[in-house]
């Protein structure tokens, strides 16, 4: 089995890597805004809900990540 370190290293490799999609994801929706002539009255807002909305994705992409890394509960197996 992986020692502590080499499972910190992986989850911390994972988060970086997450956080990178997220950030480029984000990037290409703002950017994409800029080009939509739909968007140009309230460019201010659209940038706003797309940040937002980014790290809010972001966001709960990381607490379940980090859930899954240390479980509050393990299961018990039924005896029969």
């Amino acid at each position: 089995p992986p020692s502590r370190r080499q499972q910190l290293a992986y989850a911390m490799t994972a988060i970086v890597t997450g956080t990178a999609i997220f950030g480029g994801i984000g990037a290409v929706a703002l950017v994409g805004s800029l080009f939509s002539p739909a968007l140009s009255k309230d460019r201010s807002l659209t940038n706003l809900l797309i940040i937002t909305a980014t790290i809010c994705c972001w966001l709960m992409w990381l607490i379940t990540y980090m859930m899954q890394l240390n479980p509050l509960v393990k299961p018990i197996p039924m005896k029969e």
